[in-house]
């Protein structure tokens, strides 16, 4: 079953080199900020990413807050999701869900039933 740290480890892989990719580790001084920040381009960005089993996206309250604030203020977040399959399926592929943060709230209430899969069957 993967997990969170594989599934960043995964994109990271097919992440041009030039990107400066941060790990965030904030424990409990700041709430809500995502897993990862990158740069490219003179661009930031900053990316939550998610496991999810069955269909809903666990989005913490300040997560969503901090999606909202930022977006406000002209800043680049994303949503990155990996929906991973159980039982029968289990090895025969997960979708991967890809979604600006501006579209957080949606997204934990509708779970990936808010868009289609970006990728599937990875």
């Amino acid at each position: 079953m993967p997990n969170e740290s594989t599934f960043v480890k995964l994109v990271k892989k097919h992440l041009p080199l030039e990107v400066d990719w941060q790990r965030i580790e904030t424990g409990g001084t700041g709430t809500g900020i995502p897993d990862v920040n990158i740069c490219y381009n003179g661009q930031e960005h900053w990316i939550e990413f998610k496991i999810v089993k069955g269909r809903s996206v666990d989005l913490s309250p300040m997560q969503i807050a901090w999606h909202s604030r930022r977006t406000k203020a002209g800043g680049r977040t994303w949503i990155i999701a990996r929906h991973t399959f159980d039982g029968p399926r289990i090895g025969k592929g997960d979708h991967i869900y890809l979604w600006p943060g501006r579209c957080a709230k949606e997204v934990m209430q509708k779970g990936i039933s808010y868009s289609e899969p970006v990728l599937g069957h990875y």
